[in-house]
């Protein structure tokens, strides 16, 4: 919970920051690196977040990652804040809650959609056309495989679920059977 906060109250003020200098969707992009770079490596969390390295040994290699992924300025400034108070370890958490501010400030809504297979990116484009129709906001799509479902797709698009799946069908007519 305590984690949660701490974060929030960093991505508010970091997202003031980039409305205030009309560079939202570009810190958007140069944070979402930052977030596949964090994911992608556990070698990176554990040297931003362990306390065996130095607090001067984090800060060099959030000013290298931030060069690399192109932080200038005050996205460069903000890194460097997060491993002076020892907060590195949230950024994954910051990163999200700030992606949350930046799609309601633009009027975007994620969907992730599960398929059997892996979609076609024709038919994920068609999906995302679909749920904007019906949520009414640009939305954007990610995609991911789970064969239990074993055919169809399903969309959940914050708390709402668009289930089609062959598996929820199949499991609504052993139901129907039942009674």
């Amino acid at each position: 919970m305590i984690v949660g906060s701490i974060a929030r109250r960093y991505a508010k003020a970091l997202f003031s920051l980039a409305d205030e200098q009309g560079q939202v969707e570009q810190w958007l992009a140069s944070l979402d690196g930052l977030g596949r770079a964090l994911a992608s490596s556990p070698e990176l969390r554990e040297t931003l977040s362990s306390p065996v390295f130095e607090k001067e040994q984090r800060r060099g290699v959030v000013a290298a990652l931030g060069k690399a992924l192109g932080f200038t300025g005050s996205a460069a400034d903000f890194l460097l804040l997060l491993a002076d108070r020892d907060r590195l370890a949230y950024l994954p958490a910051i990163i999200q809650d700030f992606r949350d501010l930046a799609d309601a400030r633009l009027g975007r809504v994620r969907a992730k959609v599960t398929s059997a297979v892996p979609l076609a990116p024709g038919e994920a484009q068609r999906i995302a056309e679909k749920l904007a129709q019906a949520e009414k906001a640009q939305v954007i799509v990610e995609t991911a495989v789970d064969a239990a479902l074993l055919g169809g797709v399903v969309a959940q698009v914050g708390s709402m679920v668009y289930d089609g799946s062959v598996r929820s069908q199949l499991e609504e007519l052993r139901r129907a059977m039942k009674h």
